[in-house]
């Protein structure tokens, strides 16, 4: 008769079994193949040997380098510093001529401008503006009319006309209301005449302040007042001139008359 199995003793059950306790140390202490141990004293030793030479060699040389950098460093250190304190100190004393310079172009300015102010009172300053264009001026003249139509006019042209006028007598001359000073310039910029710096265009009108009738009667008889003739001759362009009682021409802008840098040798006459 079977007996049943409920009467045999049921031995406790806990987390880990002393079976499985003996079977993790079995592995773990059989973690590497026997054959390591056979060969791990061979060939693979005397590379671990190697490589820890080698290592050792490399270490010492950065050291050595890091040393030899260090001393390098030290020894430089007073050339360094005696540099930065010349460069110091030649930034210093340029600051303190820069500041001078300073202050002698403040006192010239100031000088100018009294020299200015009390020779505009003199005929001499009066005419000298006059003739750099600095002050606005009204007299007889004549006028000179140059209307190319759909021809053209180079910024050549018009100075050899201005030129003309000033070799013939003119005291004043106006291109298209805009004054001929000291410092202007007539000039073409991307196809575009400009006087002053601003741009003109055609029908131009050039006005020049001086004796009527000697002006149109030097400036016809000039090789510049021929060639306007013969072009006019010849259909490429309408001329004209004519004399005037009365012009009124405005000064030229200040940066055309103003002279910043050129001095007169010996001082004023």
């Amino acid at each position: 008769m079977a007996t049943s199995r409920s009467d045999d003793p049921v031995e406790p059950r806990t987390p880990y079994s002393q079976e499985s306790v003996g079977l993790l140390d079995q592995i773990a202490e059989r973690a590497l193949d026997d054959d390591y141990y056979l060969v791990r004293d061979g060939r693979y030793s005397r590379s671990r040997t190697v490589n820890g030479f080698g290592t050792a060699v490399v270490v010492t040389v950065f050291a050595l380098m890091v040393t030899i950098t260090a001393v390098q460093n030290y020894r430089d250190r007073p050339a360094s510093e005696a540099t930065r304190e010349t460069l110091i100190a030649d930034v210093r004393a340029r600051q303190a001529q820069l500041e001078t310079r300073e202050a002698q172009a403040a006192a010239l300015s100031a000088e100018v401008e009294d020299l200015q102010a009390a020779d505009d009172t003199t005929e001499t300053g009066q005419r000298a503006r006059l003739l750099t264009g600095a002050s606005e001026v009204t007299g007889p003249g004549i006028v000179i009319s140059i209307d190319p139509g759909d021809g053209d006019v180079s910024d050549a042209e018009l100075r050899g006309v201005v030129n003309t006028l000033w070799a013939v007598g003119a005291e004043a001359v106006a291109l298209n209301g805009q004054r001929i000073g000291a410092l202007t310039s007539i000039r073409s910029a991307g196809g575009t005449l400009t006087v002053n710096f601003r741009s003109v265009g055609p029908p131009y009108t050039i006005e020049a302040i001086g004796a009527s009738d000697t002006l149109a009667e030097r400036f016809l008889d000039s090789g510049e007042g021929r060639y306007w003739e013969r072009r006019e001759l010849g259909g490429t362009l309408v001329f004209g001139l004519s004399p005037a009682d009365d012009l009124r021409l405005d000064a030229a802008p200040v940066s055309r008359t103003t002279v910043s840098v050129a001095a007169v040798e010996g001082g004023a006459p």
